[in-house]
Parts: C-alpha cells; sequence; structure tokens
C-alpha cells in the first residue's frame, strides 16, 4: 500500500538535500473511473474547507487576550485601578478620600449553595471557572440557592419532560414556592441543539395534556411567583446566576440547608419566631390557601382579593350574602354563601 499524498509531501519537505528543490508528484487513474471521482471529491471538500476557514478569519473577532491594552471594564473587573499611562504601569486616577460622605465600592458577591447532586453536570465547574464560590451540600429545597430570596431548581431539557411525567417539578415548586420570595426555575438548553422546546408546527391555542407548553402554562399559573430562566448553555447560566446576585446579599448556606427539613418545618410551624425579619413575617399558609383554591368559584385570580380581605377560612365564611357578592361578584358570592351554610346529609 502507497503512503498518502501529504506524507510524502512532507517527507520530501524536510529532506535537507533537497532544500532548493521543489518535490513534484504525478497521480495516474483511470479516466471516468471510481478513483478519480473520490480523488476530485476529495479535493473539492479540502478547497471548500479551506475557503470557509479563510471567510471565517475575516468575520472573527479577536480574542481578548490578544488585544493590545485593556479597557477599564476589564481592569476593574480584574481589581486593578481603572485606566492607565506610562505603559500601564501608572493609574489614570487614585481616589483616595475616605470622608464621611464617601461609601466603598460594593463587594462582588460570589457565594453560591450547591446541592451535591448537581456536580454531576458542566455547571458547577464552568461557575468555578467564573469566579463563583461553591459551597457543596444537601439541599432539600431546590439546586441553586444564590441568596436569602433567590433559589434555583435546574432542567435539562430531558430531565424537564421527566418531571413533568412524575409530577415531581410541581412538587419541587411548590417546596421553592413556600421557603422562598423568588423561585427560580432554570431550563438548560443544549448548545448543539435548536433553542425551543416544541416544534412551532405543534403548538396550538387549546391547553393539551401532552404538550410541554400546555405544562409550563399551568405551573406558571399555579405558582404566579415561580420565575423561568431559559439559558443556551452553562455558559449563559453564569451570566444569569451573575446578574440575579448583584443586589441581593450573600446566601446564608446554614440556613439553606435547613429550609425544608424536619427541624425547619418545626420551626415555621412554631410561634415563638420573633427573630425573623419583617419581611418574613407575612409567610402564606400553605395547606389553608389549597382548602381555598378548593372552594367552588374560586380561582388563582379572586383568591388573591378573598388572602387581602380576610385573615382565616372562618373569617370568609362568617361573610354576609351581600358582602361575598360584592368581592367576588354574584355569581361566585352565592356559590359561596351556599357551600358554607348547607347542611350535610344525614347518613
Amino acid at each position: 500500500m502507497q503512503p498518502p499524498v501529504w506524507q510524502m509531501s512532507a517527507q520530501g519537505q524536510q529532506n535537507p538535500s533537497t532544500t532548493t528543490t521543489v518535490s513534484a508528484f504525478f497521480f495516474m487513474l483511470f479516466e471516468a473511473s471510481s478513483e478519480e471521482k473520490n480523488f476530485l471529491k476529495a479535493i473539492e471538500r479540502e478547497q471548500n474547507a479551506f475557503e470557509r476557514l479563510i471567510q471565517h478569519k475575516k468575520s472573527m473577532p479577536l480574542p481578548v487576550i490578544t488585544m493590545g491594552g485593556s479597557t477599564q471594564e476589564m481592569q476593574a473587573a480584574m481589581g486593578g485601578a481603572v485606566g492607565s499611562y506610562a505603559s500601564g504601569t501608572l493609574p489614570l486616577s487614585v481616589d483616595t478620600r475616605t470622608g464621611r460622605g464617601k461609601q466603598k465600592a460594593d463587594k462582588i458577591r460570589r457565594d453560591v449553595a450547591v446541592d451535591v447532586r448537581e456536580f454531576r453536570s458542566a455547571l458547577p465547574s464552568i461557575l468555578h471557572q467564573g469566579g463563583m464560590r461553591l459551597a457543596p451540600v444537601t439541599l432539600t429545597v431546590g439546586d441553586f440557592v444564590l441568596s436569602n430570596v433567590h433559589c434555583v431548581e435546574r432542567k435539562s431539557i430531558s430531565d424537564l419532560f421527566g418531571s413533568f411525567a412524575s409530577g415531581r417539578l410541581f412538587t419541587q415548586a411548590e417546596s421553592m414556592s413556600k421557603h422562598y420570595k423568588c423561585p427560580c426555575l432554570l431550563i438548560e438548553f443544549d448548545p448543539a441543539k435548536s433553542f425551543c422546546l416544541q416544534n412551532s408546527n405543534e403548538l396550538g391555542s387549546d391547553i393539551r395534556t401532552d404538550s410541554v407548553c400546555s405544562k409550563m402554562a399551568l405551573i406558571t399559573m399555579h405558582f404566579p411567583r415561580l420565575r423561568v430562566l431559559w439559558s443556551r448553555s452553562p455558559h449563559e447560566t453564569l451570566k444569569v446566576f451573575k446578574a440575579l446576585k448583584t443586589n441581593h446579599e450573600e446566601v446564608n448556606v446554614e440556613r439553606a440547608v435547613e429550609l425544608g427539613s424536619n427541624e425547619s418545618l418545626d420551626a415555621l410551624l412554631a410561634d415563638s419566631n420573633a427573630d425573623e425579619d419583617d419581611e418574613e413575617i407575612d409567610e402564606v399558609n400553605e395547606a389553608a390557601r389549597d382548602m381555598l383554591l378548593r372552594l367552588p368559584g374560586v380561582n388563582v385570580h379572586n383568591a388573591r382579593k378573598i388572602m387581602n380581605v380576610c385573615d382565616s377560612i372562618a373569617d370568609l365564611a362568617d361573610m354576609s350574602r351581600e358582602r361575598l357578592k360584592e368581592l367576588l361578584g354574584p355569581i361566585t358570592g352565592q356559590k359561596l354563601f351556599t357551600f358554607f351554610r348547607q347542611k350535610l346529609a344525614s347518613t
């Protein structure tokens, strides 16, 4: 078997005795044969590859590390002085004022509590490379806790379909909504595949049980505070996490671990939590809310009106017929009034 063309060409150029000569190669092929067609096809593919590479190099931006200087944003991100002169040895300006009205620059928030089961994916390593400080713990609620208000449940496309089929996503969203003010559902796509959940030809105007978009609409209707984060790749997820952490305090890792556990549930049910913040006092009784949504005529929209007026189900049951009709409308008000006052059939 003869050696390949590239191997013979490399041997001819590496021969020191023939530095001034040019190696010439001749091919003998049968005309209109399959061997000739394969050879011409290989040359055509090689030529097209080089042409595409040349065009790509013309339009490709330069990497940051190859630029002659660095921008002020880059220097600020690396912790250096913003702007410089004299070949980068002296800063343009250094503010040494420490007066009473002078505020220090905001600290970069980098702490993230990560569930240990998420380390099987590539996202934790990318977060670490992006400057985030990871705390590997066992979380009962969520996969990533960015702050005391942000809890993120990460789902790949295959995991999302499986969670919908098993009903696990509903339980996870309910748990996040119970313990965090801003629960987030992160849907992370594969960079090599299309950025869509469902083919546009399969979308319809009706709610269907076999449609993933219909299931997404239903879960967002049931959990109004649930935020859906769409990410093309783990690198885009890193940018989203940094943006969410900008104006919030660092995560309390111990509290994130305790939330959702039996000890945390007992603490939530106790009445002796006087050291909580004012924003955390008005926690919703999930059992009472679920019971309210199961009353005749009550849905997500008018349930908010009832919760703003009534403190308990007992207050709602004690309302008069006129007050219920004024609050919920004549039909729904009459339904509730009849429901609370009708007698149970004797058995």
